[in-house]
């Protein structure tokens, strides 16, 4: 019992030695560190030689030691330490090659190179060693020895040793030809490597003078090595947007038996992001010929679906400068108004769509179908009551984080398209309660504004505020909805307070798809209100209306009403892009669009609209 007490205690002991030791330790490196950073090197040196003494082994003492050494320029004491250390541990390499490097840094350049040159004698079974010693080799720009030190290593390991990192080498030194080949040269011999391989070409290729380098190495090499470089071929050709080509190649890959589900749909989603619609539907119905698995069957029917859905709505202009704060997210329109829709690319999606809900019905692409279909509904047929189901099936499915925040948003707009904005609130506060999402809380700020209670909205963006930072993504929407509430309703009087109401009616009328009586509403304020403050913004967003209900003209009287305001700069341009863009008199929008210039050059408009008036002008020459 006496002797099991006694070892317990020295037990003890130790333990406490030992804590005191590190801290005392820590302590030391750390007044260290500060002396080093104050540039006091005799005092740090002094004490990482301390504390080597009392523990030879301690890699951050000898490191800081080394770096010390080096960056007050003492490369005498760096040898001899050097040499100290790599006596007692010769197989150290990296002590080797630092060796070699305090030498060069002497400018003692021969016996550099013999240190560097017998390490590799030394560690010629070492491939790390190689490594190392090309690192500093093209540190240094010693291209000579670089080559020797690779013809070496590739007699021991082999043609393809090195073949990486020396087409690193020549990548950045832009001998383009040397760096596709040792490129190459590394895929050939290990496949393994090949999304890194060709990312590094592909980077390579953003030089136009290795642009056709690469395309005619790579076509060469895809002769004999098809399964190989096809894809790379057809990558380089998709990154310079040559899209018939990358499609092309591709296929060739695929017919000559190399097809892989992941790699195609992969492709053919790219495809359709970059709205190359045609291609990228022949590459969804060609992976569906294939035999896919369960997954990746159902992966291909939704971007087909997705394909034919993109185009229901023709691509448009865009406008040349927002307007009516159409980056604000409390502004955003989901009712997007365009000419004329495809009703055949409509029916497309929405078969398909409904042939995922029936053909696959236990997969997990269930909850995006319906989750889309309900989109189509809401956006494009109208039909709130369909998308209500369907956006509730979605929920019920218990997506992924991302959709779900998704779907309870948009059932928030449905409930508020369909005129029922208390129940939208209520939904919108349990889902809150529930998820915690802060997006939920922007929402309620929209449905609470534009269902008529700016107090309220106006009480939960304070209450926002006091949990986020100006780095959030909404800030600067939120600060914007503020200050309107500020500035149009709680500064002005009661008549400006029940013009603004008046005003977030006809907001509500636009989030329920009813456009004309949004018109009429904006219509109504500007003939009763005319003095107030608030009726160039107003005006401007009745312009705004007018151009989706196809009123040209109208709009076109609206936005000149309102030149002499605040908003001139909006108004006139406007104008200009009317001219522009539905008139097709680019002479006249020309004339607006030098207003800017000429009477408000202070505009955060006028660089946008001087590169724009440079465009129209090098059309017109052409």
């Amino acid at each position: 019992m006496k002797l099991m007490k006694k070892s317990f205690l020295r037990i003890i002991f130790f333990c406490i030695l030992f804590s005191f030791s590190l801290c005392q330790y820590t302590s030391s490196m750390k007044t260290a560190k500060i002396y080093e950073m104050n540039k006091n090197f005799d005092a740090a040196i002094s004490i990482y030689k301390d504390i080597i003494r009392k523990s030879p082994n301690n890699f951050q003492a000898i490191r800081s030691l080394k770096h010390i050494y080096k960056k007050s320029q003492r490369y005498d004491d760096g040898i001899n330490f050097l040499t100290y250390y790599l006596d007692r541990n010769p197989k150290n390499i990296q002590l080797n090659i630092e060796l070699g490097e305090f030498y060069y840094l002497k400018e003692e350049i021969l016996q550099a190179k013999k240190v560097w040159i017998d390490g590799l004698n030394n560690f010629k079974n070492n491939k790390s060693y190689y490594r190392m010693l090309l690192s500093i080799y093209d540190k240094y720009s010693l291209e000579n020895e670089i080559f020797l030190m690779v013809k070496q290593g590739r007699k021991h390991f082999g043609k393809s040793f090195l073949a990486q990192e020396l087409g690193n080498y020549y990548q950045r030194r832009k001998a383009y030809k040397k760096a596709i080949d040792e490129y190459i040269l590394t895929l050939l011999s290990h496949p393994g490597k090949g999304s890194t391989i060709s990312r590094r070409i592909l980077m390579m290729s953003d030089d136009n003078e290795a642009k056709d380098i690469i395309e005619i190495k790579l076509l060469e090499t895809s002769i004999n090595y098809p399964d190989t470089f096809l894809p790379t071929l057809a990558d380089h050709y998709f990154k310079h947007e040559d899209y018939i080509n990358s499609y092309n190649t591709y296929m060739d890959w695929a017919n000559r038996g190399f097809f892989k589900a992941k790699k195609w749909l992969d492709f053919a989603n790219s495809l359709r992001k970059e709205e190359s619609y045609l291609l990228s539907i022949d590459a969804y119905q060609f992976a569906l010929k294939q035999d896919l698995k369960g997954y990746q069957f159902g992966e291909a029917l939704l971007g087909l679906a997705k394909a034919f859905e993109d185009q229901i709505y023709p691509i448009e202009k865009n406008d040349i400068i927002p307007f009516f704060y159409s980056d604000n997210i409390f502004f955003e329109d989901a009712f997007q108004v365009y000419s004329k829709i495809s009703p055949d690319n409509l029916q497309s999606s929405l078969n398909i769509y409904d042939s995922i809900l029936v053909s696959i019905p236990e997969s997990s692409l269930i909850t995006e179908a319906q989750y889309r279909l309900a989109e189509i509904q809401y956006r494009i047929i109208e039909d709130f009551d369909k998308a209500s189901t369907l956006y509730m099936m979605a929920f019920n499915q218990n997506p992924p984080t991302e959709l779900k925040k998704k779907i309870i948003l948009r059932i928030g707009d449905v409930l508020l398209a369909k005129g029922d904005f208390i129940q939208s609130i209520s939904f919108l506060d349990s889902m809150y309660t529930t998820y915690q999402m802060p997006e939920i809380k922007n929402k309620l700020v929209e449905v609470h504004l534009f269902s008529g209670r700016p107090d309220t909205a106006l009480a939960i963006i304070n209450e926002i505020f006091s949990t986020i930072t100006p780095t959030n993504n909404t800030f600067n929407d939120l600060m914007e909805i503020r200050d309107i509430i500020h500035h149009y309703y709680n500064e002005v009087n009661e008549t400006g307070k029940k013009a603004f109401i008046e005003f977030l009616k006809s907001e509500y009328f636009l989030r329920q798809r009813k456009i004309s009586e949004a018109s009429e509403q904006l219509d109504y304020i500007i003939k009763n209100n005319e003095h107030l403050e608030l009726i160039p913004l107003i005006s401007l967003r009745r312009a705004v209306v007018l151009m989706r209900l196809k009123k040209f003209d109208q709009a076109l009287d609206q936005i000149q009403s309102i030149e002499e305001t605040i908003l001139a700069d909006k108004s006139i341009i406007m104008s200009g892009q009317i001219y522009e863009q539905i008139y097709d008199n680019t002479q006249k929008a020309l004339e607006y669009y030098m207003r800017i210039i000429n009477e408000h050059s202070d505009s955060i408009y006028s660089e946008p609209i001087r590169y724009h008036i440079r465009k129209l002008k090098h059309i017109e020459k052409s």
